[in-house]
């Protein structure tokens, strides 16, 4: 795909296929990252960050879902099956059976880069509802040891934190650990 877009395409088939397919996505404007021949070379290619592979379902040295099971979750795979084909699949393979129009097959590339940009969009944010739900909990529970040990209300717990962080110039999670902390020091 175009630069814009990210696409990590990486092309896995044997040479006369992998050259029609560079070809033809050339012409559509997208180059792929690599070109390979044999399931080997993929592997390489996609490497431990992932990338979107288009790959035939045999391979001179391996078939089409050995290499998505090799290359694993972090990748997601076009594979270009014969008709009929009841292959294995996995939750990151989708199978194009042959005979596939060239517009199909760039539109399908086209589609499955934008979910992947929206799949790592989501759990960047999923990251990050994690993260802000156990600063959350640590919060609490560092207001709970406060309404403990000095017998304050929720509130007057919480406004103590908020005022002890904004004097520090400390983050309410800093000021929430420090307070855990020396409760622990102290149990």
């Amino acid at each position: 795909m175009r630069e814009e877009y990210g696409c990590r395409l990486v092309i896995a088939a044997p040479q006369p296929v992998a050259e029609k397919l560079r070809a033809l996505f050339a012409q559509a404007g997208m180059a792929p990252q690599a070109v390979c021949h044999t399931g080997e070379e993929a592997v390489l290619a996609v490497g431990d960050e992932g990338a979107l592979l288009l790959t035939t379902w045999r391979l001179p040295d391996m078939s089409g879902g050995e290499l998505a099971r090799r290359i694993g979750q972090a990748s997601d795979v076009l594979m270009i099956v014969p008709q009929g084909f009841e292959g294995e699949s996995g939750l990151n393979v989708v199978t194009l059976q042959n005979p596939v129009s060239q517009e199909a097959l760039v539109q399908s590339v086209r589609v499955m880069e934008h979910c992947r940009t929206r799949m790592g969009e989501l759990r960047e944010c999923a990251t990050e509802l994690r993260r802000r739900l156990e600063e959350r909990k640590i919060v609490e529970q560092a207001k709970g040891r406060l309404m403990e040990r000095l017998g304050l209300s929720e509130a007057e717990a919480h406004h103590r934190m908020q005022k002890q962080s904004m004097d520090s110039g400390r983050r309410l999670i800093d000021v929430a650990q420090e307070i855990l902390s020396a409760a622990q020091m102290a149990g």
